[in-house]
């Protein structure tokens, strides 16, 4: 059965994606559907379930191994995919409820930490890592290394504006961006923003390297500092990785009587609880889940990629316990693949130099 679904999730992408835009999650289906690194191993995935993530289960699936996915109430997803999915046959558990062990837990955000891996775990993002601090297993950390900045820097960002536009929202020509949150993400939607021409302002409590020169630096030393930023702002977008960051550093009445589009692009929302949901973007939720792809398909197929190659290290005992980061080699070489044979710009790639 697990053969046969490959191919037909594989079928399945094929009708909506070109093979430029996964060329990693290709080769391993390619590869794997001879090789079978994975065969008969237990696996449990929790990555969240959209259109292209069915091209990382069809890698997995290729290599023979026993697939289960684990749908988190924390995570976005799309239920019209978990629902085809479960019509393939394949099982799909909501991740609290997880009670058996498996060889290998894929996760993200943590949400299966609490399931027994006989041979370790793979970690998608830097959130994730609070939960496996002091696990005695071997734990692949895929937000760790260079490859996840494709996805959470240059994809994420350029989500952020597909899903205004989706939405068919105009921001003002020379419109003024301010980005809430100086990490991967928050870079990311600052670089395209300049990119688009828009005045752009990066606002953190520490102090950080900005990603271009044109881009302004804002210290939040008060409410006050960080009210005025936002209410002399076209838009305003959290990118903190913090559940309600902002609900001591901004006064909210004002913020919610002001004409400022106000948008999140954390996990969870990171705007004041006393700021309704509805005046957000997608009622707090991260802007970009509204789209069938929320991280493009060319963005998200490398870190998709190496979440797959640490179930591999895995299965081979390559991988020492503890927090453990891919090899700068091991990430190199996915970048040369998709830099030869993907479509994402080369002057985007260039950033994560």
């Amino acid at each position: 059965m697990s053969l046969n679904l490959a191919h037909q999730l594989h079928s399945f992408i094929l009708e909506h994606y070109e093979l430029c835009e996964f060329p990693l999650l290709h080769r391993q289906w390619q590869e794997w559907s001879i090789t079978k690194p994975l065969n008969g191993l237990h696996i449990i995935d929790s990555s969240p379930v959209f259109r292209n993530s069915c091209a990382k289960y069809a890698a997995l699936l290729s290599a023979g191994a026993q697939l289960s996915l684990a749908v988190s109430e924390l995570m976005p997803h799309d239920k019209s995919i978990v629902a085809l999915l479960k019509s393939w046959g394949l099982p799909v558990l909501m991740a609290n409820e997880v009670s058996d062990s498996f060889d290998i837990v894929m996760d993200c955000a943590g949400s299966l930490a609490h399931v027994t891996a006989t041979l370790g775990y793979v970690e998608l993002t830097k959130s994730g890592a609070q939960h496996y601090s002091n696990c005695s297993n071997p734990v692949w950390m895929v937000d760790a290394g260079r490859i996840k900045q494709i996805e959470t820097c240059l994809g994420t960002g350029a989500g952020f504006f597909r899903a205004l536009n989706q939405l068919e929202i105009s921001l003002p020509k020379n419109a003024r961006i301010l980005v809430i949150g100086g990490g991967k993400v928050g870079t990311g939607i600052a670089l395209h923003a300049y990119h688009n021409n828009y005045h752009v302002t990066i606002a953190d409590v520490s102090s950080i390297q900005l990603p271009h020169p044109d881009i302004h630096f804002l210290h939040i030393h008060d409410a006050t500092t960080l009210t005025n930023a936002i209410l002399n702002s076209d838009c305003a977008v959290t990118a903190t990785g913090k559940r309600h960051a902002l609900e001591n550093l901004i006064l909210p009445s004002p913020i919610v009587q002001s004409a400022t589009l106000l948008a999140n692009m954390g996990v969870e929302n990171e705007w004041s609880s006393l700021i309704p949901r509805n005046r957000i973007l997608n009622n707090g939720l991260p802007t970009n889940f509204i789209l069938d792809d929320p991280t493009q398909m060319c963005f998200i197929d490398p870190p998709l990629a190496l979440h797959n190659q640490g179930a591999l290290e895995l299965s081979q005992h390559r991988v020492p316990t503890g927090l453990f980061t891919p090899p700068a080699a091991l990430e190199n070489e996915f970048l040369n693949f998709v830099s030869t044979h993907g479509c994402i710009p080369h002057q985007l790639l260039s950033w994560l130099n």
